[in-house]
C-alpha cells in the first residue's frame, strides 16, 4: 500500500477507535431511564451500566498497557476490537439487566486494551516528529465523542430504542478491523521484559474496585457501617501494598518515574480532571432534564449538544494555541472555563430557561475542549519507547476520574433525592394532619404518601368525592359560609323532594280511584 494511503488509513482507524470507546463512556448515560423501565429495575441497578464499563476501563488499563507493549500491539489490538465488536452485540441483544451489565464488563475489558495502544501506534506510523500533531488529532476524536454521547443516544433513542447505541458500534468495529490490518505492522517495547506482574494486576485492581464502590454505595449502606468500612479499609492496604512492591520491581506495573516530569504529572491531573468533568453534563445534569424536567432523550440530548458543539470549536484553536505557544494556556483555560460552567450549573433552578441550560453547556464543551489537550501535552516529553504505558496511565486517569464521577455524584445525587423524598412526606403528612377533611380522606390520602399507587389515587378521589363524615368548618374561617349555604341547600333540597313525594302520593291515590271506577262501569 502507498505510505500516504497506509497512514491516512491508520490515522482513520486510530480516531475510530478512540472515537467509539470514549463515546461508550457517555452514550448509555441518556438511556438510563429508558433501560431502567424496559426492565421494571431501580436507577441504583441501572447506573452500574455506565459504572461497570469506565470502572473496567480505568482498573485495567495500565496493566494492559504493559501486556500489550510485552505481547504485540497490532496482536493485542485486533482482539479488543473483536472483544468490543461481540460485547456491544451482546449488550444490544440483552435481554435482562444482569446480561447487559456483564457484556458492559466485556466492552470495558476489551476498551482497556484497546486504548493505550493507540499512542504508540501512531508514534510508529508517522514517527516522533509528528507524533504530536496525530495525538492531537486522536484527542479531538475523543474529546467530541465524549461531548457528543448524549444526543447521539438521544437521537438513536428517540428514531428507534435504546438497543441501537450498541448496535451502532459493530459497523465501526468491522471498519476499524479492516484498517488496522492493512495499515499497521507489529511493535514492541523492547525494553521492558516479557515477564507479567500479576500480583501487581491483582493487588490494582481490587483496590481501585474497592475505591470506586465506597463512593458508589457510600450513602446507601452508610459510611460507618460494616461493609463500607471494611472495604475502605481494604482499598488503603492493598493500594499501599501495590505501591510498595511496585516500586521495588524493577520491571514496575506503573512507571512511577514518568511522575518526575511535571508535564506528565499536570496533564494527567488535567485529563483525570476532564474525565469528571464529564460526569456532570453526561449524567447529574441529563438526570435533571429527564427526571426532574421531564424532557424526552431528544430534547435532552438536544440540549446537552451544544457542549459537543463548542468541543468542536475549541479543540483546534486550543491545539493552535499549543503548537504556537505552549500547551499549559490551553490546559489551563480549560480548567477554568470548566470550573466557571460547574458553578453555573449550581445555580439551577426548575424554571431556568433552555438558553440559559444551553450557555452552561457552550461553556463546559469550551472547557473540556481546551483541557482534553493535556493527552498532547503528557506525552511531549516522553521517551518513545515508553509511549504505550505512558498512554495507558494518563487515559486510565481520565476513565478513574470518569468512574469516580459516577460513583461519588451519582451518590450523592441518589442521597440527595433520597433525603427530598423523605422530607417531602413528612410535609405532606404534617399537611393532611392539620388539614380539615373527613377521616376517610386523611386515611386515603395517607395511603398515598405512603404508596404513590393508580389504585390508592382511585380511593383518595371516591374518598373526596363522598359527603359522609364531613367535617363543619370553623365558624370564622372563609369555608364557614360555603358550608352553612349548602346545608341550607340540601335542607331545601329535602323538602322540596319531601313534598314532591307527597304531591305523587296523592297523584297516585285520585288516579287509582279514577282507574277503579272506569274499571266498574
Amino acid at each position: 500500500m502507498d505510505a500516504k494511503w497506509q497512514k491516512a488509513g491508520g490515522l482513520v482507524a486510530l480516531c475510530l477507535i478512540m472515537f467509539v470507546v470514549t463515546l461508550d463512556t457517555t452514550i448509555t448515560n441518556i438511556a438510563l431511564p429508558d433501560i431502567t423501565r424496559s426492565f421494571s429495575t431501580t436507577l441504583d441497578t441501572s447506573n452500574w451500566i455506565s459504572t461497570v464499563y469506565v470502572l473496567i476501563l480505568s482498573v485495567l488499563m495500565i496493566p494492559m498497557a504493559k501486556i500489550t507493549d510485552q505481547l504485540g500491539r497490532k496482536r493485542l489490538m485486533v482482539i479488543g476490537l473483536i472483544l468490543f465488536g461481540i460485547g456491544s452485540l451482546a449488550c444490544g441483544l440483552a435481554k435482562s439487566i444482569g446480561m447487559l451489565i456483564a457484556m458492559r464488563t466485556v466492552q470495558g475489558l476489551s476498551g482497556a486494551i484497546v486504548t493505550p495502544i493507540i499512542v504508540p501506534l501512531s508514534v510508529d506510523l508517522f514517527g516522533r516528529a509528528k507524533a504530536n500533531q496525530i495525538v492531537g488529532v486522536i484527542g479531538a476524536a475523543a474529546a467530541v465523542a465524549a461531548a457528543a454521547g448524549p444526543p447521539i443516544g438521544g437521537l438513536l433513542i428517540h428514531l428507534w430504542s435504546w438497543h441501537e447505541i450498541f448496535f451502532v458500534n459493530v459497523p465501526i468495529v468491522l471498519l476499524t478491523l479492516g484498517l488496522v490490518a492493512i495499515c499497521f505492522h507489529e511493535s514492541y517495547d523492547t525494553t521492558i521484559s516479557k515477564s507479567i506482574d500479576y500480583i501487581g494486576i491483582v493487588l490494582l485492581s481490587s483496590g481501585l474496585f474497592f475505591v470506586t464502590f465506597v463512593l458508589l454505595k457510600g450513602y446507601d449502606y452508610g459510611w460507618q457501617s460494616l461493609r463500607i468500612t471494611m472495604m475502605s479499609g481494604s482499598a488503603v492496604v492493598l493500594l499501599g501494598l501495590f505501591v510498595i512492591l511496585d516500586l521495588r520491581r524493577q520491571e514496575p506495573l506503573i512507571e512511577f518515574r514518568l511522575f518526575r516530569d511535571l508535564t506528565f504529572l499536570s496533564s494527567t491531573l488535567i485529563y483525570f480532571t476532564c474525565g469528571f468533568a464529564v460526569v456532570i453534563s453526561s449524567v447529574v445534569f441529563n438526570f435533571f432534564l429527564e427526571n426532574v424536567r421531564n424532557f424526552g432523550p431528544l430534547h435532552a440530548g438536544y440540549i446537552i449538544m451544544f457542549s459537543s458543539l463548542t468541543v468542536v470549536i475549541s479543540l483546534p484553536v486550543g491545539s493552535q494555541l499549543g503548537q504556537k505557544l505552549d500547551y499549559r494556556w490551553s490546559n489551563v483555560t480549560g480548567v477554568l472555563l470548566m470550573t466557571i460552567g460547574g458553578l453555573l450549573l449550581t445555580q439551577l433552578t426548575y424554571q431556568v430557561t433552555g438558553f440559559t441550560m444551553m450557555v452552561n453547556m457552550a461553556i463546559i464543551g469550551l472547557g473540556f475542549g481546551f483541557a482534553s489537550l493535556s493527552l498532547v501535552s503528557a506525552v511531549q516529553y516522553i521517551p518513545v519507547e515508553k509511549a504505550g504505558i505512558a498512554s495507558g496511565m494518563i487515559n486510565a486517569a481520565r476513565q478513574l476520574g470518569t468512574c469516580l464521577g459516577i460513583a461519588m455524584l451519582v451518590g450523592v445525587l441518589n442521597h440527595n433525592v433520597a433525603n427530598a423524598k423523605t422530607a417531602i412526606k413528612a410535609s405532606a403528612y404534617q399537611n393532611v394532619r392539620e388539614s380539615q377533611v373527613s377521616p376517610n380522606v386523611r386515611t386515603a390520602l395517607d395511603k398515598v404518601i405512603h404508596h404513590d399507587t393508580a389504585a390508592n389515587h382511585a380511593k383518595a378521589t371516591l374518598a373526596a368525592k363522598s359527603l359522609s363524615n364531613v367535617p363543619k368548618p370553623i365558624r370564622t374561617s372563609e369555608l364557614s359560609q360555603l358550608y352553612v349555604g349548602a346545608s341550607k341547600l340540601s335542607q331545601a333540597n329535602e323538602k322540596m323532594t319531601g313534598s314532591l313525594k307527597k304531591i305523587t302520593g296523592r297523584y297516585g291515590t285520585i288516579a287509582s280511584i279514577f282507574s277503579g271506577g272506569s274499571a266498574d262501569n
